[in-house]
């Protein structure tokens, strides 16, 4: 309390001196604890010590964070402070998050609890230095786009394909035990076991997306048919044509003359030998087209008629001698 025309004189812990009535000290250490003295003089005269003792309890060391660093979007992020004996914790961190928990958890978490979270240890009323501890949450890749050149034909390349996902790994499985770590894998010579689903995910930064699957299909490669004719024949008359049956199949003829039919077992009537030569048949089913079949036909000219002669007249008793000219 003051006295009026008094002077002042403190002693105290850490060689502490003041002449003010109330001083302070700021920045106190541990050191300015223990017993503070005062002396009010008053005309010269010294009136006796008042004291008081002062405790400076110690700020705690800042507590070491740690936990989850990286994590994919929809995990549970889990935070630690190492433990200080008699704590109280405070914890603050990206998008509005705190916790007064010493190890507190952020389960479901977004891309936007991404940064850095800071956590402070209160002893005796007295909080410590923040120790911090950065979390990356990486989102989560959509599913790729798929596509195919199905259906197609067995002996041809599949080609498989993705829409391109920045940073992406690819990770394809499907029929015949396929897989494949390329975006746009293809099978060479694809048989039928190639048809069916094929699925593939993608993986950014350790976090993989849902899976995007495509059907595919294969259709078998006819074989070649056979091809016959009733060959060989005289001109004038009709060729038949014939190529066994495939079923399903659609038929493409072509040969001399500029033939052409999509008959099965077509016919050229009054043929002449323009027709003769080799004639090549293909079969389609379901797009696929087959090796070709041929068959050759002959179509043998008519003779000219030939000239004729004779030793006419002739008398009776005598003989009679008939000539035809040569045809070769």
């Amino acid at each position: 309390s003051a006295i009026a025309g008094a002077t002042y004189s403190w002693t105290g812990p850490n060689a502490f001196t003041s002449t003010l009535q109330n001083p302070t000290i700021v920045g106190a250490s541990t050191l300015a604890a223990g017993v503070y003295s005062v002396r009010a003089t008053v005309a010269g005269c010294q009136g006796p010590a008042g004291t008081t003792t002062v405790v400076v309890n110690p700020a705690p060391a800042a507590p070491t964070a740690g936990g989850t660093a990286t994590l994919c979007a929809g995990s549970t992020i889990n935070l630690t402070a190492s433990a200080i004996a008699g704590a109280t914790y405070n914890w603050t961190g990206p998008n509005s998050f705190t916790s007064n928990v010493q190890n507190p958890t952020i389960p479901g978490a977004s891309t936007l609890a991404t940064g850095m979270y800071s956590v402070t240890a209160t002893v005796a009323g007295c909080p410590g230095p923040a120790g911090t501890f950065s979390v990356t949450v990486f989102g989560i890749p959509g599913a790729p786009t798929l596509g195919s050149n199905s259906p197609l034909c067995t002996g041809n390349t599949l080609s498989l394909t993705a829409s391109t996902i920045v940073g992406a790994s690819y990770s394809w499985t499907g029929p015949n035990a396929f897989t494949s770590t390329l975006q746009n894998p293809t099978i060479a010579a694809a048989t039928t076991a190639a048809s069916g689903t094929y699925s593939v995910s993608v993986n950014v930064s350790g976090c993989g997306s849902a899976a995007s699957t495509i059907a595919v299909v294969v259709n078998p490669t006819p074989a070649a048919p056979t091809a016959g004719s009733n060959s060989p024949l005289c001109a004038g008359q009709t060729i038949n044509l014939t190529a066994s049956n495939i079923a399903g199949a659609t038929y493409s003829w072509t040969g001399p003359n500029s033939f052409t039919s999509t008959t099965q077992n077509p016919s050229i009537p009054g043929a002449s030998t323009l027709a003769a030569g080799v004639y090549t048949v293909r079969a389609t089913v379901a797009g696929c087209t087959s090796p070709n079949g041929t068959v050759n036909v002959v179509v043998n000219p008519i003779p000219a008629s030939p000239t004729l002669g004779s030793n006419s007249p002739i008398c009776a008793g005598q003989t009679l001698s008939l000539t035809a000219s040569t045809i070769a």
